[in-house]
């Protein structure tokens, strides 16, 4: 007598399969929003360069404070971002009188501060004693400005320096 469906064993074999292919895609679909973060980190670092970089040839200097420029290594931190973000903003006129907008803010925040896309705050550092090289975090940069974003690294990624992403590579 012949019976018209499936067997048991037929069903687990392709609910198997079915179970490994979607693992397998699920790997690459998590692999390509991380690269997709990466591309728009870079990006956004890119932009806040270039606002650096529209705001010296305006300006003549740096946007950072009086009390920093010409010194050697000042710290590089999130107030230190804060304020240089503010400042291309168009939120500090003290330091830009001309109230141009050289970045524009990002909406997702309440306090202007310019976040990576995993939602950790830019590491910004300048060269702020003109000798045409930056210390961020340790590593010598021979840049006027280098940005790096840390939100990969701080997602369990410790021991992976991989994981940050620089706007000088």
């Amino acid at each position: 007598m012949k019976k018209n469906g499936f067997t048991l064993i037929e069903l687990l074999v392709v609910i198997a399969i079915l179970a490994i292919l979607i693992a397998l895609g699920s790997k690459g679909l998590r692999s390509a929003r991380i690269n997709a973060k990466k591309a728009q980190a870079m990006i956004e670092m890119k932009s806040i360069e270039t606002a650096i970089k529209a705001y010296m040839n305006k300006y003549g200097r740096l946007p950072a404070a009086d009390v920093l420029q010409g010194q050697a290594e000042p710290k590089f931190d999130e107030d230190f971002s804060k304020n240089i973000i503010a400042i291309l903003t168009a939120e500090d006129l003290v330091l830009n009188q001309a109230e141009i907008i050289f970045l524009e803010p990002q909406g997702n925040t309440l306090d202007g501060t310019f976040l990576d896309p995993w939602g950790q705050q830019y590491v910004i550092a300048l060269d702020t004693d003109y000798n045409k090289q930056v210390v961020i975090e340790g590593e010598v940069v021979r840049r006027k400005v280098a940005l790096r974003s840390i939100g990969l690294y701080t997602l369990g990624n410790e021991a992976n320096t991989n994981a940050l992403i620089n706007s000088w590579q």
